[in-house]
């Protein structure tokens, strides 16, 4: 049986193409050179339809690798330099988000504490190296000690002295969940006090789930300081937290308990860095069959991978509605559900999720992808604010007739509109999966100098890019099965939802959607 040699090219991060193995590539389309800027922002391709789908990474050659296998602190110096580029971003969203009126007097709190700890933390990051120059060592260590003490004493007004509450959808905590047959479960993102957490997040997604939630909170401690903790907990994920300890516990409780069927996971931001790390601890300390009750939706995540065990695991539908069409996607599921929502003016998605996808495609990002732009609603007159990558942008745009109070009325939801399918994308990060399983391959057999071992070797590899191959039709199956569909056709988040996004049977058609 003759030995299948793949073409190879090689790959940088920063790298103006992407590796294309054309011997595979359907098209020529495939075969063009996909270009990626240097700056934070990657480059999305344009698209007429609101809604872009990639379905989940299949890799069945197993070619990816996790972050740990690769230089720590060289993921760090890329990621200063991308949180440093989308600053302005950043502070934009935050600062519009603040203004709404939506529980002023928290917002307003939380504002005057934010700033305040900013000011205190540039002055700090400014002057650390100058002032460690120039003052004695002990002058210098009781203003470092002073400075770090004051951020300490503020945050803990934000921070407060709990890390989970529990809202059981009055708007009120509770000590304990309630006892049923589900367990909800939500990460908050940055800069995120408690208070907001308790009586804004929870209540709100709580009504709109109607489930009682359970919130973890991340503790901020100023915007600069929690974007370095950003980028460091992106290049260590196995850096202990007790954010991260609470999580993991509280899943792997809900996973082997029996009595609970179902698992769900809402994150928003930077609160999909703990949950893919915590993922990736209870993937490998879990039966296989115990994470297929694990649901895990992602609004703007600004996670560097998400890893899941590869191989197929039958798994049921969420739901098998009227509206449902038969079909649209593929039962056969890689362990957990997995789904990811992201604005492409997202900032923190656009060094997360956008660059995994349209960047990196040597980490192993698994789930569906939802990539959302901006479109016209009638209350708006043809135009649409920027979505900033807060939690209400992301469930406005998903569910609005179920926050009429939130969101402004008329404007359709995005799930009601006929998705376009990226398929190019989808195949090109399998055929990277191939090509890297290809290169580890090369490595390894120049280590091996007995003919047997080559000759093991090259059976072995064989049989990885045939897998691999494998992979890239199940991800062109995906997309075939998914071309014409509307949003909540293929999606499961819609089908917890209840109320005014529900489609009636008469309406169950893609073609009926907005256009």
């Amino acid at each position: 049986m003759p030995f299948i040699t793949v073409p190879t090219t090689r790959r940088t991060r920063d790298a103006s193409q992407s590796p294309t193995v054309s011997w595979l590539s359907r098209s020529s389309s495939s075969d063009s050179s996909f270009s990626s800027p240097r700056v934070a922002s990657p480059r999305v391709p344009s698209s007429t339809t609101p809604v872009t789908y990639i379905p989940s990474l299949i890799d069945g050659a197993c070619g990816t690798l996790p972050a740990e296998q690769r230089p720590a602190l060289s993921l760090l110096s890329e990621d200063l330099k991308e949180i440093w580029a989308i600053i302005p971003q950043i502070t934009t969203g935050l600062r519009r988000n603040w203004r709404s009126n939506y529980d002023l007097v928290i917002r307003l709190r939380d504002f005057v504490l934010q700033f305040w700890l900013s000011v205190v933390e540039v002055a700090i990051l400014a002057l650390v190296v100058p002032l460690w120059m120039m003052l004695p060592g002990v002058v210098f260590l009781v203003w470092f000690c002073f400075s770090i003490s004051f951020v300490l004493a503020v945050s803990s007004f934000l921070n407060g002295t709990e890390v989970v509450v529990n809202c059981d959808g009055s708007g009120s905590r509770t000590m304990e969940p309630d006892i049923e047959e589900q367990r909800w479960v939500f990460v908050g993102g940055i800069t995120t006090s408690i208070d907001r957490l308790s009586r804004e997040s929870l209540p709100l997604l709580s009504k709109l789930f109607m489930h009682p939630i359970t919130g973890v909170h991340t503790p901020t401690f100023g915007l600069p300081f929690d974007l370095l903790l950003l980028a460091f907990r992106r290049s260590f994920p196995s850096f202990p937290s007790e954010s991260k300890r609470a999580l993991y516990s509280e899943l792997r409780g809900s996973l082997l308990d029996s009595s609970i069927s179902r698992v769900v996971v809402l994150a928003q931001g930077t609160g999909a860095v703990l949950v893919a790390s915590t993922l990736s601890r209870l993937s490998a300390d879990i039966q296989a069959e115990k994470l297929t009750k694990l649901e895990i939706y992602t609004f703007g995540a600004a996670s560097r991978e998400f890893v899941v065990p590869l191989g197929k695991t039958k798994k049921r539908r969420a739901s098998t509605g009227a509206s449902r069409h038969d079909g649209a996607v593929a039962e056969d599921r890689c362990g957990p559900r997995i789904e990811h929502f992201a604005f492409v003016s997202d900032p923190f998605a656009q060094m997360g999720i956008l660059r995994a996808v349209y960047r990196d495609f040597d980490v192993r990002f698994c789930g569906d992808i939802f990539v959302m732009r901006n479109h016209p609603h009638p209350s708006s007159q043809g135009h649409l604010d920027r979505p900033t990558g807060q939690l209400s942008d992301y469930l406005c745009a998903l569910f609005p007739t179920s926050l009429l109070g939130c969101c402004d009325p008329g404007r359709p939801s995005l799930l009601d509109y006929v998705m376009g399918v990226d398929r190019d994308t989808a195949e090109k990060r399998e055929l990277a999966a191939i090509e890297s399983y290809a290169e580890i391959k090369r490595s390894s057999r120049k280590n091996r100098r007995s003919w047997t071992g080559l000759g093991a070797t090259v059976g072995s590899s064989k049989n990885g890019v045939m897998d691999g191959l494998v992979g890239l039709q199940m991800a062109r199956k995906s997309c075939r099965n998914c071309e014409g569909h509307r949003g909540r056709d293929v999606s499961w988040l819609a089908d917890h939802v209840r109320g005014g996004d529900m489609i009636r049977e008469s309406e169950g058609r893609p073609e009926d959607a907005p256009s």
